[in-house]
């Protein structure tokens, strides 16, 4: 059972703006190292998931830059979106992509604005996912929370599923929306939730399952995409796209569905969303300052 990866490469980078424009949003941008995130998410997972059995999900616009980063990824799977329609319709047409090359397949997914800084103790939790994905879970990632965070959601844990090496995945007994600071500061004392971090790990047939049964138009409208040549077809997008609903996976899927995991994991992770996120994890003076260029520093 081949291993492959998605990597949501979508967006527009808004909340980073000057820096993240239009025609180069943050995901293309080299902003805590020397790579560019999508270049960062990819190498991240090379020893588990090579290059040739990467799928990345961007915007039309976006499709010769994201080759043009990523050259080992087969230009054939780079999926250009042409437009935003939330993550559940990106995660969709992955799917097609990858089950076109194996039905079988365990399909991780990933986005391209995450930082992660054990990346060996990722590695090992992608692989404890894939383990417990083969028994027909929707497996999600959950970061140990550190801090009564209220601008991440949060996943409850269930009963314990089973025991992969040093990893425990539980069934997802609720998934909770960003709460305010009380309740944030209830799950962090409670010490059964984890943030909702978007990484998830399932079989490619439990997931298109999972639309048929719970997304049913959907599902129609991937089906109508794959008959009409598949997501790497521009074409393919007419008349279909524009009727698509703009809908999470989690909301779509995830909240809605019966044989759900979580494995908790601390794995130094953050989501790159801000400038006030971005100054807080790269390396300032000690005036507090950030500075990513040659310089002349006043005050």
């Amino acid at each position: 059972m081949s291993v492959y990866a998605l990597i949501m490469a979508g967006g527009s980078g808004s909340r980073l703006w000057p820096r993240s424009r239009s025609r180069q949003p943050k995901q293309f941008l080299p902003l805590l190292s020397d790579k560019t995130m999508v270049q960062d998410t990819a190498a991240r997972v090379q020893e588990l998931i090579p290059a040739e059995r990467i799928v990345v999900a961007t915007g039309q616009d976006y499709v010769d830059l994201a080759a043009a980063q990523l050259p080992a990824v087969p230009r054939e799977q780079i999926i250009g979106e042409p437009g935003g329609r939330g993550s559940a319709a990106g995660i969709g047409l992955g799917a097609l992509l990858i089950k076109r090359q194996d039905p079988n397949a365990v399909m991780v997914v990933l986005s391209a604005d995450h930082l992660i800084r054990n990346v060996a103790a990722f590695n090992a939790a992608l692989q404890a996912g894939v383990e417990v994905a083969k028994q027909g879970f929707l497996v999600t990632l959950g970061i140990t929370p550190d801090e009564p965070h209220t601008g991440f959601g949060y996943i409850q844990r269930g009963a314990l599923v089973r025991e992969v090496g040093v990893f425990s995945a539980y069934r997802v007994a609720r998934f909770v929306e960003k709460p305010d600071r009380v309740r944030a500061d209830e799950y962090l004392r409670d010490g059964g939730y984890s943030w909702n971090a978007g990484i998830f790990v399932w079989r490619v047939d439990a997931i298109m399952q999972a639309f048929q049964r719970y997304m049913p138009q959907l599902y129609d409208q991937l089906m109508e995409i794959e008959a009409r040549g598949g997501p790497t077809e521009p074409a393919a997008f007419d008349g279909v796209w524009d009727k698509v609903a703009n809908t999470t996976i989690d909301y779509g899927v995830l909240e809605q569905a019966e044989q759900m995991a979580v494995i908790p994991v601390d794995i130094g992770w953050n989501d790159v969303g801000d400038w006030n996120t971005l100054t807080s994890l790269a390396n300032s003076s000690s005036v507090g300052n950030v500075v990513q260029a040659n310089h002349i520093q006043v005050d």
